[in-house]
């Protein structure tokens, strides 16, 4: 149905495990850890330091895929984020929960620059956002079922179960991962000695400049949103962990109805106009939040701000293909993957503060600036698709 290759089909399973993993146990982790005696800050600095080493994670990351090869870098990964869980269920002090949650979150770090790494190497110029965009079905598929499970998990049976799942799951996701065929290496003729290309030259360094401030600007709103929000919907609209749940639900459905036609899109229209017109409404929407205290309206609310936002994932990810060419991808996914990571570092404390000290509603105020600043670093980008369809027109007539 979605054309995909064997091994497309076997990396979309793997990234559904792990979609589902992630999104059963983070959108209500933060209340897991104010179950556990921690405050607004303390539950920052935890999600911050899970993110820190997430970040440190990725560059290295994408040097051991270089090594190592994917199929090997998803297994690591794998393997790391399914142990965590299962120690975490028996954990009942937020401290010693704390490094289990930094693992559990680095272990993403291998699969996200793996995954990204195979997907844009079976591309073309053409099809990149159509692609990236079907590849990236397998994230709300996980999320429309796991958050509102878990909530309901945790309300009738506690926090252990989410745990062990997810353990179990993670262990299930070894069956794809050993069935990926490693795609021979590109055979290198002996050539003189030239200088090594790097992402650092200056025909891409503009352009990496601007993709890591504006993947860093994206990492902080997720970080800022993703902190605050469990809490403000229990705490200040005082509604169950399922209802808080069905927010990530409904999120997850809108992306996985936008994910396709919006990577359609912007393989006939443009990278840059897509990823400009689905950000332009979410300062809004965010700013929403000072004035509505309705819980299902800000349901609405919420799951049409992740759809936009989703949109930018198949341009952005297609526009760095674009850009970058396929020997220095590992390095570029691996810089992309580290300025989101540090802003979802830098956002919790952040928003921690802004919760308990500002007003439990200035985080989505603040989240609204962010995204604005990210539309003007959107409009500085520049496409590179025309040049290459230009270029791949002039090739044949040229032979």
């Amino acid at each position: 149905m979605l054309g995909l290759k064997k091994d497309l089909w076997l990396l979309f399973a793997l990234n559904i495990a792990i979609g589902f993993s992630a999104q059963f146990i983070t959108p209500l982790f933060p209340l897991y850890l104010e179950g556990l005696g921690a405050s607004e800050m303390e539950i920052g600095l935890v999600l911050s330091l899970a993110s820190i080493l997430a970040t440190a994670l990725m560059l290295p990351s994408g040097l051991l895929m270089n090594r190592i090869g994917k199929k090997k870098t998803l297994l690591v990964s794998v393997v790391l984020a399914a142990l965590p869980p299962l120690l975490i269920s028996f954990m009942d002090d937020w401290r010693w929960v704390t490094p289990l949650y930094m693992v559990f979150s680095g272990s993403f770090s291998f699969f996200i620059v793996s995954r990204m790494a195979m997907i844009s190497e079976r591309a073309t110029p053409g099809n990149r956002a159509t692609l990236f965009g079907v590849m990236n079905l397998a994230w709300p598929i996980g999320g429309i079922i796991a958050p509102t499970l878990s909530g309901f998990l945790v309300e009738n049976y506690g926090w252990a179960p989410i745990f062990q799942v997810t353990a179990l799951i993670m262990a299930a996701g070894l069956i794809p991962t050993l069935r990926l065929e490693e795609s021979a290496a590109p055979v290198i003729e002996e050539q003189v000695p030239a200088k090594r290309p790097s992402i650092l030259d200056g025909e891409y360094l503009p352009f990496m400049t601007l993709f890591f401030l504006f993947s860093f600007l994206a990492g902080m709103v997720e970080g800022m949103i993703g902190t605050v929000l469990p809490l403000f919907l229990k705490n200040q609209i005082m509604i169950s962990e399922s209802l808080i749940g069905l927010f990530f639900t409904a999120s997850s459905l809108l992306i996985l109805v936008t994910q396709i036609p919006s990577g359609r899109l912007a393989d006939r229209y443009g990278r840059k106009r897509m990823i400009v017109l689905a950000l332009l409404p979410i300062p809004l929407l965010l700013g929403a939040w000072l004035f509505v205290d309705d819980w299902m309206l800000l349901l609405v609310i919420y799951a049409v701000f992740n759809g936009l936002r989703s949109m930018t994932w198949p341009s952005s990810l297609a526009l760095l293909a674009d850009f970058i060419p396929s020997e220095l991808m590992g390095s570029a996914l691996g810089v992309r993957m580290t300025s989101m990571r540090l802003g979802s570092t830098v956002a919790p404390v952040l928003a921690g503060y802004l919760y308990s000290s500002v007003g439990y509603r200035s985080p989505f105020l603040a989240s609204a600036v962010l995204v604005a600043l990210s539309i003007v670093v959107a409009l500085a980008f520049k496409e590179a698709r025309a040049e290459e369809e230009e270029a791949e027109v002039a090739q044949p007539k040229a032979q």
